[in-house]
């Protein structure tokens, strides 16, 4: 392929890609910030701390996204070649189906290797980075979520309420407390008043109590128990109050590095770190499914010829569905034991290599599916038909 070609090629991919890709972050930086709205005005977070975390959020972000737009920016840019029937001159002048393999790999090699560094260096250190952000914000704006007189459900599990409350002081009075952290056990804790302090190691919020009583309650309501106490003194974790808030919180193995992964799998053995190495086989499948996924693309765009790009959209996302629910289906099965951690990871590419092998193989050989043909040839009816209508309707007027 001559290099003025191949360069076109490139071009006619990336531009939709990363057209793509910006749209996508968008969608799913608004997602997190919906999720994460609630916290954020209670901490009265401001326009430079927000902004902080939505460039923490983005790499864990883009690391989805990135697949889907491999798929979307080449599919879409086959499809507009297709539709010029400029594949169709490439191929009279001499041009092979597999010679646009160079063109199509090297976008998608760049995306893959571009997936694989922001997945083994960005993400964790992104992800650990935006926990401690999230746990600092709440730290510093303790006084803003103590709030008296409405109930308050920030921590998973958790309602408090606070007859009054002295932010300057750390202080509050008349507590009521619901804690339902326990499956078991339902404890409702009631105090006259209680001073609260921040430990940083371990970080956490403790509410020193006095002069109240705890009712626990068994899950079946068969069993129940009532302490009286002078003082009594209830731990919370930072990382829980910001869990709700990040999205179930970032899991700790989301924030370790490869090694560190590998050396809890070593410890412990891979029986009780199945979690943690789905983890492992995940930071490096993601990326490698943007070659797979995107390989689909070039050989679906010729197919469906004269498809819009709306279509277009429609195949990636239908094919990025399928993808993901393999993925998430097989990490369930995995972290179940019932199938081997590459197994659950690694099927959704093997299936889609397997898919793009084929479907690259038909185009070569300029044989579509049946389906491909029938729904052009019923968008010609269908053209047809409605420019009959519209004259028709023309001459009655």
């Amino acid at each position: 392929m001559k290099p003025t070609l191949y360069t076109y090629l490139v071009k006619e991919q990336l531009a939709p890609l990363l057209t793509c890709l910006l749209g996508l972050s968008l969608v799913l930086v608004t997602g997190q910030l919906i999720q994460l709205i609630r916290y954020l005005f209670s901490t009265s977070v401001s326009s430079f701390g927000l902004l902080e975390i939505i460039l923490l959020a983005l790499p864990q972000l883009v690391l989805y996204a990135l697949p889907m737009a491999a798929i979307m920016g080449v599919l879409l840019g086959f499809i507009r070649l297709s539709g010029d029937n400029e594949i169709i001159a490439l191929k009279a002048a001499g041009v092979s189906f597999r010679q646009f393999l160079p063109a199509v790999l090297s976008v998608l090699l760049l995306t893959t290797v571009f997936s694989l560094v922001n997945s083994i260096y960005a993400v964790p250190r992104a992800n650990k980075a935006l926990q401690n952000k999230l746990v600092s914000l709440g730290r510093s704006n303790l006084s803003v979520l103590l709030r008296q007189g409405v109930f308050i459900d920030l921590i998973p599990n958790v309602v408090f309420f606070f007859k009054e409350v002295n932010p300057s002081a750390l202080s509050v009075q008349g507590i009521f407390v619901q804690d339902q952290r326990k499956r078991e056990i339902s404890a409702a804790i009631v105090a006259q008043g209680a001073r609260i302090s921040y430990q940083p190691e371990p970080a956490q919020i403790v509410f020193n109590m006095h002069n109240g009583s705890i009712t626990r309650v068994g899950k079946d309501l068969d069993d129940s128990q009532n302490i009286l106490f002078k003082t009594y003194e209830l731990s919370l974790p930072l990382d829980e109050i910001v869990s709700k808030a990040a999205t179930g919180s970032r899991a700790k193995r989301e924030m370790m590095t490869v090694s560190e992964l590998q050396g809890v799998i070593r410890e412990r053995g891979l029986e009780s770190s199945y979690s943690y190495a789905l983890e492992l086989h995940k930071r490096f499948a993601l990326p490698v499914g943007c070659l797979f996924l995107g390989l689909l693309g070039a050989p679906l765009g010729t197919f469906f010829r004269r498809a819009g790009r709306m279509t277009g959209v429609a195949i990636a996302l239908g094919l990025f569905v399928a993808y993901y629910v393999l993925l998430s289906a097989g990490s369930g099965l995995g972290k179940n034991g019932i199938i081997p951690c590459f197994v659950a990871v690694w099927t959704p590419n093997l299936v889609m290599l397997a898919a793009g092998l084929l479907l690259w193989n038909k185009a070569h050989q300029d044989s579509p599916f049946k389906t491909a043909v029938l729904y052009d040839r019923l968008r010609e009816a269908t053209a047809g038909w409605c420019k009959a209508v519209r004259l028709s309707r023309k001459h009655e007027a």
